[in-house]
């Protein structure tokens, strides 16, 4: 079985006529050797990433997340593309954990993309196990990271704007965690619309709070108000389909008695009634941009000895127009 062996690992050690009558009778007897196992790629020196979301709370489901899911098939088909795996992990954002992700404890990503709004004690965590990480719809506010998120101020300043150029001039804001770099930059394109405009904006038209409870009950008592806003722009459009069922509630008309914008433009924006107009974020587009650049950074990584510097980049976004914005009507 040793002659055999050697025949075909290792030919060139035996001579030629004893490997002749192992070949002829490998041939009488229909025998093939075994194939050798194919070695799995060095995932830790550039095949493998990993794709961490972070989830906005524990129900929220990746696959079924209107806006996230676009961003995983974008990510999933650069990385196909590119020749990379991609492995993915979910997690509470809300949760602080020291349990890393296998993937991590395993050293089997050279570089990461974490998705979603992370704590800073949590990005810090992942930094001291993976040598690459790219943010996704999230901002490093320290510059040391590099990041891809949307134009969520340009958006809301573009919504502010047709508002205005509608005839609206009390414009409410909708969020829930205002404090998400996300919300944060939409927060700061509206109230940037209207101090350009010459208008201040009034902190009775910011529904907001740390929890969906606290900024729906804020929302209740902004529109009961008899300087109830004319219009509402929400945070994203999950807030825009609350507020609809909300004005149900208070017997308010969209878009008579309330103008209607949300953000993201996610599936059921275009279901809705009325259909409502919205922000529109390339969510698959961000993935497969976070996917090159994190790939860009490790393949940068192997030929330098100096880092990449980091650098955030704004995908562009774009207003969309339904039927949920009407001038304001004219009171007497």
């Amino acid at each position: 079985m040793a002659s055999v062996s050697r025949t075909f690992s290792s030919p060139e050690v035996m001579n030629d006529k004893t490997r002749q009558r192992v070949l002829d009778a490998a041939k009488l007897l229909d025998y093939r050797p075994r194939q050798r196992r194919t070695p799995a790629p060095d995932c830790t020196a550039n095949g493998c990433i990993g794709f961490q979301f972070f989830a906005a709370h524990s129900t929220d489901n990746l696959h079924t997340n209107t806006f996230y899911a676009p961003m995983l098939s974008g990510a999933q088909s650069e990385a196909s593309l590119l020749g990379l795996y991609l492995m993915l992990d979910t997690t509470d954002r809300h949760s602080i954990s020291q349990e890393l992700p296998r993937m991590i404890v395993e050293r089997a990503v050279g570089g990461m993309l974490l998705v979603g709004t992370a704590e800073a004690a949590i990005l810090e965590m992942f930094a001291r196990h993976v040598p690459q990480i790219v943010l996704l719809d999230n901002r490093d506010e320290t510059g040391n990271y590099e990041s891809v998120l949307s134009d969520g101020f340009g958006g809301a300043y573009a919504a502010v704007t047709y508002l205005l150029e509608l005839g609206h001039r009390r414009i409410g804001f909708f969020v829930t965690e205002p404090q998400v770099t996300t919300f944060t930059d939409r927060l700061r394109g509206y109230r940037s619309a209207l101090f350009e405009s010459g208008i201040t904006p009034d902190k009775s038209l910011l529904a907001s709070g740390q929890s969906e409870f606290e900024s729906e009950k804020a929302l209740v008592q902004m529109l009961h108000s008899p300087l109830r806003p004319t219009a509402l722009i929400c945070v994203n459009d999950k807030h825009a389909l609350d507020a609809v069922r909300v004005c149900r509630e208070l017997e308010l008309k969209i878009p008579e008695d309330l103008s209607l914008i949300g953000f993201d433009d996610v599936p059921f924006a275009a279901h809705m009634h009325p259909q409502l107009t919205t922000v529109r974020v390339n969510k698959e587009f961000m993935g497969r941009l976070a996917v090159r650049r994190l790939h860009e950074r490790m393949q940068h990584a192997l030929t330098n000895k100096c880092p990449e510097p980091a650098v955030s980049v704004h995908v562009p976004v774009s207003l969309i127009f339904r039927a949920s914005c009407i001038s304001p009507r004219v009171s007497g």
